[in-house]
């Protein structure tokens, strides 16, 4: 009688453990789908300047929008404190730079435990901005879909950039120091690839908009933001609501382009010409 219970409830154990693992085989085949379907690009607007993508109007997204758009703590590199951001402290109008590296969350992080990190529902909300915990992660999931969340889990897995493919970077002053911008590139194929998807908007030297309305041309951006180039060059931007609504007639979105990841090294290669692109002094 002994053994016959030892054998059942083994068995019973073995079923349990059989129909437990099923479960999470299937919930991380869902997840997995859902991956593989997401769109990164979407979600390199996304991590842009997520109220603006998903046309989210109203008074946070108006006068403390900076405090809901992922590039705002973690910046266009990806690398928080550790990269360009390193001197950003917080302020009334922008939150501090965030001490997690997500170039390291990418490498060590299953897409699973980033998207429940982003659709987190224990930070600042969008209806009740606190400026108490204004360094605090938004709680994206009271504002994203999941669709949402997993075009940014795309985005940071897999499309983001490693931006030391495309320059160096020194921040032991406290300041970051740009050199070789454009690793690897050619300027005249730069031109060429210029010539092609930029200059109908841009302009033959880089100055037929005046990026934000704040004298600042392409030139100055190829020379001193080369990190936000990186982003916006291939996957454009979405619609520009705040400078717009300041009165910005050079503001709006900026459409995905189909350029290559050599096709920006070119370019930053070229940009480094001031005659050929002059900065806005």
């Amino acid at each position: 009688m002994n053994k016959l219970k030892i054998i059942f409830l083994a068995v019973l154990a073995v079923t349990m453990v059989t129909i437990i693992s099923c479960g999470k085989e299937e919930s991380t085949n869902d997840n997995q789908d859902a991956y593989d379907t997401a769109d990164g690009v979407r979600g390199a607007r996304l991590y842009d300047h997520a109220l603006n993508e998903l046309g989210i109007t109203g008074k946070v997204a108006n006068e403390k929008s900076n405090f809901y758009r992922c590039k705002s703590c973690h910046s266009w590199d990806l690398l928080g404190s550790s990269g360009v951001a390193v001197s950003q402290t917080g302020s009334a109008t922008k939150p501090a730079a965030a001490l997690v590296d997500l170039m390291e969350v990418r490498a060590n992080d299953d897409i699973d435990e980033i998207f429940e990190h982003i659709m987190a529902t224990d930070g600042p909300s969008f209806d009740t901005f606190d400026e108490n915990h204004q360094n605090e992660m938004p709680a994206w999931g009271t504002i994203l879909s999941e669709d949402d969340a997993w075009d940014l889990v795309k985005f940071i897995k897999e499309t983001a950039h490693d931006v030391s493919e495309f320059y160096d970077m020194d921040i032991s002053s406290g300041q970051a120091v740009f050199s070789n911008i454009g690793k690897g590139g050619d300027a005249a194929a730069g031109l060429t690839a210029y010539n092609a998807n930029c200059k109908s908007c841009h302009g033959a030297d880089g100055t037929q908009i005046n990026i934000y309305c704040q004298d600042e041309y392409l030139g100055d951006m190829f020379r001193n933001d080369p990190h936000e180039i990186q982003h916006k060059a291939i996957w454009g931007m979405p619609n520009d609501v705040e400078h717009i609504a300041a009165g910005c007639a050079d503001a709006g979105m900026m459409p995905a382009q189909n350029i290559t990841d050599q096709d920006i090294r070119d370019m930053m290669v070229m940009g480094q010409d001031e005659s050929a692109f002059p900065g806005a002094e």
